[in-house]
């Protein structure tokens, strides 16, 4: 049997198998004029429909599952870089590549942009995380399990998409250096279930071994009692900016130069207690074998 022909009809895939019968199946109707998001979606259905793939074929030829296909597709996911590099290069275009910064600014929530926008351009990242494992090193699992509570679960998955694109960040040719401190409590918090946190707790024993991350934790005793976690980015030839976290996405961008210099003092006052990287590491790996 040749490859299927395929045509649009309303919100329908209307398959023509090789005697001519028509074989109907339900997909959802996309609106490219939405979002981005739904933009790239509709292009890529566009171009996979034309080519005559199934999105499995199409996963297949580019090294992605039928799920991420689909999910990209309705826009209930954010292309990845990568991805869309991929589908350019199979398609031998170089829209998807173009859409792609667009789609993934608007897959995070608007409170949280200015914080994903200084992340993603920062040549240096220094973060105090007092509550959890900061989002940056977080595995998918660990973020669903964070972000779960009063979530549907639509809205779960597009959170948590979001937040794995943001660690593209520590893939980019160019990284920028990033340290993290972490609250021994943190370290120690079952989130999820055993399994979620020793596979957490693994991931950030993997990342502090590269180079440009180092991952310190600040033990119990220490004389240090920040009441937030805050976060400070430097930049190119710019003035550093800090980034104080709050409650129910009310966190804020701190730009006025004496106030960041407080939260500079804040850092050097924390950093200074924390406990050594190879400390750090022993402790954390303590805690994983432990559960």
């Amino acid at each position: 049997m040749g490859v299927p022909s395929y045509r649009r009809k309303w919100d329908r895939l209307v398959q023509l198998d090789s005697s001519g019968g028509q074989l109907v199946v339900n997909r959802k109707q996309l609106d490219p004029s939405k979002s981005v998001a739904a933009l790239f979606g509709a292009k890529l259905r566009d171009l996979r429909d034309k080519a005559g793939l199934s999105q499995a074929q199409l996963g297949d030829a580019i090294g992605y599952s039928n799920d991420t296909i689909s999910k990209v597709e309705t826009a209930a996911q954010a292309p990845s870089p990568e991805l869309a590099r991929c589908l350019d290069a199979h398609f031998n275009t170089n829209q998807f590549d173009e859409l792609q910064p667009h789609a993934a600014r608007e897959s995070i929530p608007s409170y949280f942009r200015p914080y994903a926008d200084l992340e993603s351009t920062a040549i240096g990242v220094r973060v105090y995380e007092p509550v959890v494992i900061t989002g940056l090193l977080q595995t998918d699992e660990y973020a669903r399990a964070v972000l779960r509570p009063g979530q549907r679960p639509s809205k779960l998955d597009q959170s948590v998409a979001a937040r794995m694109l943001r660690q593209e960040v520590l893939r980019r040719e160019d990284p920028p250096w990033v340290v993290i401190l972490l609250a021994e409590p943190v370290v120690r918090k079952l989130v999820g279930n055993k399994e979620i946190t020793s596979a957490q707790l693994a991931h950030v024993l993997e990342l502090a071994d590269d180079a440009h991350v180092n991952v310190l934790v600040v033990p119990n005793g220490a004389d240090v009692y920040p009441s937030s976690g805050f976060t400070l980015f430097s930049r190119e030839d710019e003035p550093d900016l800090g980034y104080v976290e709050g409650a129910a996405g009310l966190g804020r961008v701190i730009e006025q130069s004496t106030h960041v210099e407080r939260l500079r003092r804040l850092w050097d006052i924390i950093s200074s207690a924390a406990m050594s990287e190879a400390a750090s590491k022993a402790l954390i790996r303590e805690v994983m074998e432990g559960l």
